[in-house]
């Protein structure tokens, strides 16, 4: 199956995570995020990805993660899922998870 990437911004893969932080919801744990920081020369991307779950975090984290990818699973037919960020590159750092979805904030 080929991979279906999410428009909410083209070539993850080039910009630097600049922030990164897990809101967790325990009394409702769909109201939980993920915000996610993205820069590149002086462009600031700021996503909040809703209801994320597996998150993943390899050592060397934020540094080498310049195989980021953010794919729509929309037609994968995941109970509750339509987003995951993923790495294509095997070096260390890379950062995965599910979410439900992802909006620009």
């Amino acid at each position: 199956m080929d991979r279906i990437y999410h428009n909410i911004i083209e070539s993850p893969h080039l910009y630097d995570i600049v922030y990164f932080s897990y809101k967790v919801d325990a009394s409702n744990i769909r109201d939980s995020y993920i915000d996610l920081h993205l820069e590149r020369d002086g462009d600031l991307v700021k996503l909040r990805f809703k209801s994320p779950q597996g998150l993943e975090i390899e050592k060397g984290f934020p540094y080498a993660t310049g195989g980021m990818f953010i794919e729509d699973v929309s037609s994968h037919q995941l109970d509750g899922i339509s987003v995951y960020v993923g790495d294509f590159e095997a070096n260390n750092g890379s950062i995965t998870f599910w979410a439900h979805s992802v909006v620009r904030i």
